[in-house]
């Protein structure tokens, strides 16, 4: 019982140009959101020595702050993108809203740990230390104790 020649028989490859087509979309995606993160009108300060960030950090948050000394807030964290502010108590009460959150996703028994997120601090280099220790204060305030400054590491490129 012969359906047709073999010698016509084509492999189907629309399934897989879909699948392909869909992973590239979905990286594309990601990249996107991480890039959401960083501002690249922050000008980082040069550091002698410097640490990279662990790649086994699941959770990160970076704060941009200007030469100003105003924080630049992720995309969505108060209802507009790529707001600003200088105010201290609204950079607290965000962070200690995320702080909340935090704590709720860990589950019940976890509230005495440290929180998970990280918080990169992305400082202008032109930025006095005056306006950015509010914002670390901030950070410790909501409960955050791992904060880290970003910075490059002399004679290497942007970070």
């Amino acid at each position: 019982m012969s359906h047709g020649s073999s010698d016509k028989c084509e492999p189907n490859f629309t399934p897989l140009l879909d699948l392909v087509l869909q992973l590239v979309m979905f990286f594309m995606l990601c990249a996107n959101f991480v890039m959401d993160q960083t501002n690249v009108d922050i000008k980082l300060p040069l550091a002698t020595t410097a640490r990279a960030i662990e790649a086994t950090e699941p959770y990160v948050l970076y704060l941009n702050v200007n030469e100003k000394g105003q924080v630049i807030y992720p995309p969505g964290a108060l209802g507009k993108d790529g707001e600003s502010s200088d105010n201290p108590v609204q950079l607290a009460i965000w962070l200690k809203r995320r702080a909340d959150e935090d704590r709720l996703i860990a589950g019940p028994g976890n509230e005495d740990k440290p929180l998970r997120t990280l918080i990169v601090l992305r400082v202008h280099k032109a930025c006095p230390f005056e306006k950015t220790y509010p914002v670390m204060k901030a950070c410790r305030s909501a409960g955050y104790q791992r904060v880290q400054l970003r910075a490059i590491l002399a004679g290497s490129g942007p970070g």
